[in-house]
């Protein structure tokens, strides 16, 4: 019996397409000979060219399909798609996003059979109705790339338990990486990554400041901060509140912080695309939670760590506050506390 073919969605963003990386896997170890091809946003087909064995990646804008009026070249673009993947005949579309747009983009496809989530774990009701098979909420809380493999497991793929990604950089960013740090002659380093896509889920840069110092000063390990575009604010910041010597400061892209994870003794950050980067490649992480569950969002793995602050209203998945963040109240001690736990249990091992 020939193997399927099978359609992977998932458009966005940085940290859920990591989590959607293990039910991949899954898929391509149960199907070896699979044609296993996979549509996402434009503006993220980058990180899955770090991902071996995707066979062929399928890119759409659909920005452009939001305007009005919609111009001709994004129509013809997007006909120029659904033509392609309907000539493909694929077996099985996977859903991994959950929206209207991408259920309508599953039933575009023309698989034969459409996997999605329920009505209780996706987040826009109306794209259930475009699957053909969904998977119930658990009975219990789960991690979202638990729940991306148990849908693989619909499609036959056999589930497997975590291992670190081998995601691959370019040899251009690796190089780059290798030199900044042998300009700095580091070798056994922290990394904290201080920013996030949503205001509230950012701890106070004073805070970091406080904890490099911490880092520096007690653990004798060496802190870099990473930043990405737009960003060199928080590090400014963090460096005023950080007793000397101040930490490096490297402002890379996200392909380069493959290369540095793979060295780095650790990180610390919130729910973010690095953090999960970091958990994706098996790097020791403390995670910082306030507005998303630590049990759905953070580590990967038992060993990691979480900090989190859990109130009446925690876990609300807002991106602004009225209460003034105070599920990130969390005092710099705690997660000092948090690093110097898994620092312990590599010592350890």
């Amino acid at each position: 019996m020939s193997e399927p073919k099978i359609l992977i969605i998932r458009l966005s963003s940085l940290g859920d397409i990591l989590h959607a990386f293990p039910a991949f896997a899954d898929l391509r170890k149960s199907f070896p000979d699979a044609q296993i091809d996979w549509l996402v946003g434009k503006k993220f087909r980058f990180l899955l060219s770090t991902m071996q064995g995707i066979d062929t990646i399928y890119t759409i804008d659909t920005s452009n399909l939001l305007q009005f009026p919609i111009e001709d070249s994004a129509w013809s673009q997007a006909r120029r798609l659904i033509r392609s993947l309907r000539l493909q005949s694929y077996d099985y579309s996977l859903d991994f996003q959950g929206l209207l747009k991408t259920a309508v983009l599953g039933y575009l496809s023309g698989a034969r059979t459409r996997l999605g989530f329920s009505k209780d774990l996706v987040r826009e009701q109306p794209s259930q109705w475009f699957y053909h098979r969904k998977l119930g909420k658990p009975g219990e809380p789960v991690h979202v790339s638990a729940l991306n493999q148990m849908l693989a497991e619909m499609a036959g793929a056999k589930r497997s338990d975590f291992s670190p990604l081998d995601l691959a950089a370019p040899e251009a960013d690796a190089s780059y990486v290798d030199s900044l740090l042998a300009k700095k002659q580091l070798n056994n380093f922290a990394v904290i990554n201080p920013g996030g896509g949503w205001p509230t889920k950012r701890w106070r840069p004073e805070r970091y400041g406080a904890l490099a110092a911490k880092i520096q000063d007690e653990l004798k390990i060496p802190v870099i901060v990473t930043t990405g575009p737009g960003e060199e604010a928080y590090y400014s910041k963090i460096a005023d509140h950080c007793s000397a010597p101040a930490p490096r400061h490297f402002q890379i892209s996200f392909i380069q912080l493959i290369p540095l994870l793979r060295k780095a003794a650790i990180l610390i950050g919130g729910d973010t695309g690095p953090f999960h980067l970091a958990c994706a490649m098996g790097t020791p992480t403390v995670g910082i939670f306030g507005p998303t569950s630590p049990v759905r969002n953070g580590p990967w793995r038992k060993e990691d760590q979480t900090v989190t602050r859990m109130l009446p209203c925690s876990c609300c998945h807002k991106r602004s506050c009225a209460a003034d963040d105070d599920c990130m109240d969390i005092a710099v001690e705690e997660v000092f506390a948090a690093v110097r736990r898994r620092i312990g249990d590599l010592e350890v091992r």
